[in-house]
């Protein structure tokens, strides 16, 4: 997605997070779009299964939608998770030292290297590489894709680790070696949210 509908879909489920159910008008009048506009989002959002709607009929005419957010919606909201889990590897590492730590990275990039890979097998290298994009917005990724100067890079907006990673950068690391063996090209981390910046970067070197 671009990163400006990446935005706007921020900011309507923040709206929707703060007020409560809102019609199409209702959120384009609150956030600045055309109601059109508005709908194509909410559309989308819908099939993510982040919003969903309730028609109700007001006397003559055609029903109201008002939108909600999902049970699925609360998980993009940031909790004490982060904390806990970096609190639980901080006691790990005091027991049993750092390798063990990085031995949880390991195991969590092959867990997801077989789960993700499924989805990408079939798929030559471009196919590849659209088909991570819809997985990792399916996990609840916002993601942006481009391609340029013999490379492609991959933006993530968000970063569900970034606790975690602003303490072990090993994190970061195992991403970026994710990447590389779903995809079957050389992986560089350019940007990272847990080291200041204000979305993680990769670049896919096409050859």
């Amino acid at each position: 997605m671009r990163i400006e509908d990446g935005q706007t879909k921020d900011r309507i489920i923040m709206m929707l997070k703060k007020v409560g159910g809102l019609t199409a008008d209702d959120l384009s009048k609150r956030i600045g779009i055309t109601p059109m506009g508005v709908r194509q989002h909410l559309i989308a959002l819908e099939r993510k299964g982040i919003v969903n709607y309730d028609a109700r009929k007001h006397g003559i005419g055609r029903p109201v939608f008002i939108y909600n957010l999902t049970e699925k919606a609360d998980d993009i909201f940031p909790k004490i998770y982060g904390e806990f889990s970096l609190g639980l590897l901080k006691d790990l590492e005091s027991l049993e030292g750092r390798d063990k730590i990085n031995s949880l990275f390991r195991m969590r990039k092959e867990r997801l290297l077989e789960s993700r890979g499924k989805r990408l097998s079939t798929h030559d290298f471009p196919g590849r590489l659209k088909a991570l994009s819809t997985v990792l917005e399916e996990e609840g990724y916002f993601t942006e894709l481009a391609e340029g100067d013999g490379k492609y890079t991959l933006n993530q907006y968000n970063c569900p680790i970034s606790k975690v990673a602003q303490h072990y950068s090993e994190a970061c690391n195992y991403e970026a070696e994710l990447l590389s063996e779903l995809l079957g090209r050389q992986v560089q981390m350019k940007k990272a949210i847990p080291m200041g910046d204000h979305y993680c970067s990769f670049n896919i070197l096409t050859a």
